[in-house]
């Protein structure tokens, strides 16, 4: 006869299978997302478009499986915050993957003969972005609160990062006429770069209450 504990922790895993595959493919629609713009290859982005429909369609099994968990096999304790903070982080995994989606959107306006502006500032962002992404989905499967607080610490890089590149773009607006929006298209871009450092941020803090069941501010 299988046990509610067994049956929990079989629940329990399933969820965390899909959140891996959420956090695998919001992880390369951000690196595809990037390569696009560094490229102008007008095809990957349309696939980083396209391939969002998949993201909505976990979100929505792990909200199922989460709230059937919660309604049927009455966690308690630790196994409580983590259906809480694994349902919290799919939702910041979904958004981390819309953001992609809008970058890739964004490359398909822009001149593709034009690679100018702070590309090395942009293109930093998109790869701290996607390393504290690997490190925050270690941190949920190893229950490390520790790597989770280190990888929010990394948020103020992609901040700094952000702000030397928007400094760059609005002196850029001010001196010359933006005719082909290029560089209001790379403002755009560091929006959503800078957005997915503190959806990461989320999920640290959701690593670190399902852990210690503190409830911190990380982004502080």
């Amino acid at each position: 006869m299988t046990t509610p504990h067994r049956l929990l922790a079989r629940a329990e895993g399933q969820v965390h299978q899909n959140l891996f595959t959420m956090a695998s493919r919001a992880r390369e629609a951000l690196e595809q997302s990037m390569d696009a713009l560094k490229t102008q290859d007008a095809h990957l982005a349309q696939q980083v478009v396209e391939a969002d429909l998949q993201q909505n369609h976990l979100l929505r099994i792990i909200e199922r499986e989460c709230l059937e968990i919660l309604a049927t096999l009455e966690p308690k304790a630790g196994d409580l915050r983590e259906v809480v903070a694994s349902l919290q982080i799919a939702s910041e995994l979904e958004r981390i993957a819309d953001h992609a989606k809008d970058i890739a959107k964004i490359v398909l306006e822009m001149d593709a003969s034009d690679f100018s502006g702070p590309m090395d500032r942009i293109s930093a962002m998109g790869d701290l972005c996607q390393t504290m992404l690997t490190q925050v989905m270690e941190a949920y499967e190893n229950l490390d609160a520790g790597l989770a607080r280190n990888v929010a610490e990394h948020d103020c890089e992609v901040d700094e990062l952000d702000e030397a590149a928007c400094s760059s773009l609005m002196m850029t607006l001010m001196t010359a006429p933006d005719t082909t929006m290029h560089a209001t298209h790379l403002l755009w871009i560091a929006y959503h770069l800078e957005r997915v450092g503190d959806r990461i941020t989320n999920i640290a803090e959701r690593v670190v209450f399902m852990v210690t069941a503190e409830t911190p501010d990380l982004g502080a």
